[in-house]
């Protein structure tokens, strides 16, 4: 039997992505062996470097984002590549365990940037793990699927809009284009996708590479032996259950949740977009088909006056129609609606986003003395909430058999917590997640480049109004219960090797941490029987 000796985690760094290598040594029959397991490998679309990004933007945005900060940011093509070599030079030819926790860009991007070298047929995929939702032939992942593939194609023409528009796109659009990017390049018909591999053709092309026989589709509650990695591996989710594969965020009651990735509100916001889209390519003239504007061509009003009939007079010429005229009154500019439409295109994005993250396989592997590494992927609310639906198995084969166990007890005996959605808002439960992990050897990593996350939407032209990664109160909190003990994508490593060494996990075997320019490294050490 293989008894596990040590144990890496890699975090990759420089990227608001993720991107986890885990290598357990195990030793069996007194032969050492080091196993693979790899957790998701991308990084967000279109980072760019940070000398580009510093000439874009306004004074305000770079002071309040950090001047150094953002020029030590690494493109964000080049710095995946250089990840994925990493990975491949260090597994050497063989990932014992691919992990992938959900369809999003900053999770694959990494697979597409060096797609001959996870194609090559030197290297091997012993197994490909996958949630339910992948599965492709499963009734209920294929109903989920189709829904996200219509919100998908809206978010591909406001992503085409908002890049036709440049500066005078409003910021709600601007917002929708930012969060776009986590789904990858899109397509919509007539736009292409600038050659590069959409999320569902990379899935499709590590299934290819794995094979059949080698790839599986987990299901909550399930409970799986790695007995060659001296590892129990538990499945926490995604839930099976749409109301919680939905609820993204708390609220004040079971009826609050107000969900638009339907096809319904997906096919409407689609068609709003094309409207605008329509009016662009046409110079602002209304289009001829009415199948792409919001109202029927009898609503329609002209910006000038037609030319009657029998007059010469060209139309740029004539007086412009009084309806024109009133609305674009000073004192009428509260009335305005140009720009009402693109609230709905980000309030589809910021949903489309979630329900995605919401369906993130999220793991706990267990140790052979007891200790849990949780990888929850980019887990939501409504994901963390369904592992107490369940235990760990579902149920007992027989008798003979140790009675299940339940989410809180794993909670409780968590030492290395990946964060979620690189440290958000909500993807870190408070009550039933962070205050659960009472071990006092916790450790965590937060896969986020702060200066990227605070330019991200509003945030590239409003100091202050990107995105908050990590979340103040969560990385407070998680910081106190690590004491300090937290590794981060921007961090500083001579600040993370000291907290370490100041606040040692164990006196006897202490978690160590290693640095260098493109990750950061966790060793775990365990005691063996003899």
């Amino acid at each position: 039997m293989a008894q596990l000796k040590s144990l890496t985690i890699r975090m990759y760094r420089g990227i608001l992505g993720d991107c986890f290598l885990v290598r357990p040594t195990v030793v069996a029959d007194g032969r050492e062996t080091v196993k693979t397991i790899l957790i998701d490998c991308g990084v967000l679309q279109n980072v760019a470097a940070g000398a580009d990004m510093l000439a874009k933007l306004n004074a305000a945005v770079i002071k309040g984002a950090g001047k150094d900060r953002l020029a030590a940011v690494v493109a964000g093509p080049k710095q995946i590549s250089a990840v994925a070599k990493d990975v491949l030079k260090e597994v050497d030819g063989r990932i014992d365990l691919l992990v992938i926790t959900h369809e999003h860009f900053d999770h694959l991007s990494g697979f597409s940037a060096e797609k001959a070298g996870f194609l090559d047929k030197g290297l091997t995929i012993g197994r490909l793990w996958f949630a339910w939702t992948e599965d492709p032939k499963d009734q209920q992942a294929i109903d989920l699927r189709t829904r996200f593939r219509q919100a998908k194609q809206a978010l591909a023409a406001a992503v085409s809009l908002t890049v036709r528009l440049g500066a005078d796109a409003p910021a709600p659009l601007q917002n929708a284009a930012a969060l776009a990017a986590f789904s990858g390049p899109l397509e919509l018909p007539g736009l292409a996708a600038n050659g590069q591999q959409s999320t569902a053709d990379i899935v499709a092309m590590l299934k290819g590479k794995a094979g059949a026989a080698a790839t599986s589709y987990l299901e909550p509650g399930q409970v799986i032996d790695l007995t060659e990695f001296g590892l129990k591996a538990y499945v926490l989710g995604p839930p099976r259950l749409e109301k919680l594969l939905k609820k993204d965020s708390p609220s004040a009651g079971p009826e609050k949740e107000v969900y638009v990735t339907q096809q319904d509100m997906a096919a409407a916001a689609q068609s709003t977009i094309m409207a605008q889209l329509a009016l662009e390519a046409n110079g602002g003239a209304a289009p001829i088909a009415d199948d792409v504007t919001p109202f029927a061509r009898i609503h329609h009003r002209p910006l000038k006056v037609p030319a009657k009939k029998g007059r010469t007079k060209r139309k740029e010429e004539m007086p412009r129609h009084a309806v024109a005229d009133l609305y674009d009154e000073p004192a009428s500019t509260w009335r305005k609606i140009d720009t009402d439409w693109t609230g709905s295109i980000e309030a589809l994005a910021l949903k489309m986003d979630s329900d995605t993250n919401n369906t993130s396989l999220a793991l706990a592997f267990e140790t052979a003395d007891g200790q849990v590494l949780l990888f929850p992927g980019d887990a939501q609310v409504g994901n963390w909430l369904s592992w107490n639906n369940q235990t760990y198995p579902r149920e007992r084969k027989s008798d003979s058999d140790p009675a299940p166990i339940s989410a809180e007890d794993l909670l409780q005996r968590v030492t290395f917590y990946k964060a979620g959605h690189h440290g958000s808002h909500n993807a870190t439960l408070k009550t039933l997640g962070l205050e659960r992990m009472s071990d006092p050897r916790l450790t965590a990593a937060i896969p986020v480049v702060e200066a990227v996350a605070a330019i991200q939407g509003k945030g590239r032209t409003e100091a202050g109004k990107g995105w908050k990664m990590p979340y103040a109160k969560m990385y407070e909190d998680l910081k106190a219960r690590t004491r300090g003990r937290i590794v981060q994508g921007d961090g500083d490593p001579a600040a993370e090797c000291l907290a370490f060494t100041t606040n040692p996990t164990d006196t006897k075997n202490p978690v160590s941490v290693t640095h260098d320019d493109l990750w950061v490294e966790l060793t775990y050490r365990f005691e063996m029987d003899g």
